[in-house]
């Protein structure tokens, strides 16, 4: 019988305690979690007690966690900005890693940690787990069968997002931070990016974006409420599109492709937002008429979730133990961090812009603090200071 993986958890906020851990605990022929790490006590404690694990095994520094000889695969929840230098010390210790998404806050952190990961030969995961909810397993099946033809445009819809808090016990809106979050809503949910390149069937290589904090108030804090990005694909002679709409309030939901020969459409209940709205069904229509496809509908986002999670942290489980390939490396992930960040610069400069450098070096290499620095038009968000300029001040909780 193969022994299960021996698992250090890095950062014990809400997806590490709700989603990571109930997997890890649920699975114990893949996983056994044998250190736990976070600077917040409280988190620190939920954890341990979680796991029933010995307090030496519960760090306050993640470093002693991410060393201990027993470890085989850490696991990294942290905030994205704090996760370069775990990542690399990680890989340097010759740990493989499961990686929460966004795998950083800044595109040359991200690639830092690729680097340092491919140099080591060790495994890094991703947790791009929307990839596992049925319906875009079924879409997937659904595209590469021919049945819609060559794809030609792919839109989704996430304009209903819950804005959700994080842990009380360090930061709950740390989200709402440009320099901890990278972005606004369309960093929180870039799960949207990945599916709409997924379904296109084509890499991004340009973006045209626009973004803006439009809610009443705006929030006060400098992050995009609302993002909008049309991106390209270059597929021979022809260029195809995704359109990634992204709001976190009430607007709908949903995901349609359009192919030569046909299209396709996931409905979710009320026209929501998924996954807190249920699906209610695939359509797919040809020149033969329309039909549903064969997918659970009506399930609710925990169970929902779950089942995708588990999926997800299976799959780079079995990749470390056969020396295979995730379903999301670090090089997409990283790639789908270029591709967000190169939305934002093209929402700043107002233009078209190429993904390759997130639209600008020095984004690449700053993130959203580089913006301001462009040579802007009057309109940019950025330029009128609607967009990452300022910085939530010590003490109101962020």
């Amino acid at each position: 019988m193969t022994q299960p993986l021996r698992v250090a958890l890095i950062g014990c906020g809400n997806i590490a305690l709700n989603m990571h851990l109930p997997v890890f605990l649920a699975d114990p022929e893949r996983y056994q979690v044998v250190a736990v790490a976070d600077p917040t006590a409280s988190r620190l404690r939920a954890a341990r007690e979680m796991v029933t694990l010995d307090p030496v095994r519960a760090y306050t520094d993640p470093l002693e966690a991410i060393r201990s000889p027993d470890v085989d695969v850490v696991d990294i929840c942290t905030p994205q900005n704090r996760r370069r230098d775990l990542l690399v010390a990680a890989a340097e210790a010759g740990k493989h890693i499961i990686c929460e998404k966004p795998l950083a806050s800044v595109p040359a952190d991200a690639e830092a940690a690729v680097k340092a990961a491919e140099a080591a030969g060790v495994v890094l995961g991703v947790v791009h787990n929307y990839l596992f909810l049925p319906e875009f397993i079924a879409a997937r099946r659904i595209i590469a069968s021919g049945e819609l033809g060559a794809i030609r445009t792919v839109t989704v819809n996430y304009l209903g997002v819950l804005d959700l808090p994080g842990a009380g016990g360090y930061r709950p809106l740390w989200r709402h931070d440009p320099a901890a979050a990278g972005g606004g809503v369309l960093m929180d949910m870039l799960h949207a990016v990945y599916l709409a390149e997924q379904l296109l069937g084509a890499p991004f290589v340009r973006v045209s974006g626009f973004a803006d904090a439009d809610l009443p108030g705006a929030w006060g804090d400098g992050v995009e409420t609302l993002a909008l990005a049309r991106f390209e694909a270059d597929q021979g002679d022809r260029t195809s599109v995704a359109m990634v709409n992204m709001a976190w309030g009430h607007g709908p939901g949903g995901v349609q492709v359009t192919g030569t020969e046909g299209r396709l459409v996931i409905h979710y209940v009320d026209d929501s937002t998924p996954p807190w709205a249920p699906l209610a069904g695939i359509t797919v229509t040809t020149v033969e008429g329309t039909h549903s496809a064969d997918v659970p509908v009506g399930v609710e986002l925990p169970a929902k979730m779950s089942a995708a999670m588990t999926l997800a942290l299976a799959d780079i489980a079995d990749a470390v133990r056969t020396g295979g390939r995730p379903a999301a490396t670090g090089r997409d992930a990283l790639h789908t961090l270029a591709c967000t960040m190169a939305t934002y610069t093209s929402a700043a400069l107002g233009r078209t812009v190429s993904i390759e450098d997130a639209g600008a070096p020095g984004v690449w290499t700053a993130g959203v603090s580089a913006l301001a620095g462009l040579e802007l038009p009057e309109f940019s968000p950025v330029a009128r200071g609607r967009l990452f300029a300022r910085v939530p001040q010590a003490g109101n909780g962020r």
